[in-house]
């Protein structure tokens, strides 16, 4: 019979962006935890355009034969930055003619709700999930392209380029890393005395972002040696759990499904072990 309050009071750090953590943090409370907000991306838009443009133009000529959307934030910021550049409209009429690909229900949901058909929702969440999804997909000579930050990982496209596809990352947003001095200074006292129990990293950007910061407080040897003792570490998906592990950081928790819910459900099972 599962506990009422599977997280016992305990707090758990979310690493996403301002603005997208409340959803998360409500999970945490729901569940009997207690949030703690420590945004590890700061999201700004991009300042050059013409990329866009271009992948609209390539839509609209049906040139393309897949367009991936990886998050619920490429699917903001792709609408966004089309909505500045007054072509909403042939960017719908262009998405009509590619196969669309949500990874992970939520950005299906949001692109859903921008009334976009969605193709294909592969079985696990993630850039690996679409990988697998695809591959017995010949993609020889088909045109893929990737609308998402600037900062993501660069291996999706280049195995999907091994596999024959021609494939463009078309940057609608960067991911940077906050400047907010006061938090990360509160955070990492917090951490070193012992307030958070346990950190939960959502992507690997955000992992090796949350290092960036601490490493102005200590050591990265420091560092590695208080996630150890202090806190339990929980990774979204293996793309971040590896992030992690690159970072030689002991990865505690890896939900089977990649979503937040997930994770949460994941990281109190691990807890009520003996």
């Amino acid at each position: 019979m599962v506990q009422k309050t599977p997280l016992k009071g305990r707090t758990i750090a979310i690493t996403r962006p301002i603005g997208q953590a409340q959803e998360a943090g409500e999970l945490i409370k729901a569940k009997g935890g207690i949030p703690y907000y420590i945004p590890a991306i700061e999201i700004k838009p991009l300042n050059n355009p013409q990329p866009l443009k271009k992948f609209i133009t390539e839509l609209q000529k049906n040139t393309i034969d897949y367009v991936a959307l990886m998050s619920t934030n490429g699917v903001k910021h792709l609408f966004s930055a089309t909505e500045e550049l007054k072509q909403t409209p042939q960017l719908y009429e262009g998405l009509k003619n590619s196969c669309i690909i949500a990874v992970g229900p939520k950005t299906a949901e949001a692109l859903k709700e921008k009334g976009v058909r969605v193709d294909m929702i592969p079985q696990k969440y993630s850039s690996d999930g679409l990988l697998e999804a695809l591959s017995s997909t010949n993609l020889k000579n088909k045109t893929f392209r990737i609308p998402r930050t600037s900062n993501a990982s660069p291996t999706l496209t280049e195995t999907l380029q091994q596999m024959g596809a021609d494939v463009e990352e078309i940057y609608v947003y960067e991911s940077g890393l906050p400047i907010d001095e006061a938090l990360k200074t509160k955070f990492y006292q917090d951490l070193t005395e012992g307030h958070i129990n346990a950190i939960l990293f959502g992507s690997g950007l955000s992992a090796k972002n949350i290092f960036k910061m601490l490493t102005e407080k200590a050591s990265m040897q420091q560092l590695q040696q208080t996630l150890t003792e202090k806190v339990t570490t929980v990774a979204i998906g293996p793309t971040t759990a590896q992030a992690l592990k690159e970072l030689n950081i002991n990865v505690n928790v890896v939900p089977t499904d990649y979503l937040f819910d997930s994770a949460l459900d994941a990281l109190a099972q691990y807890w009520a072990k003996p």
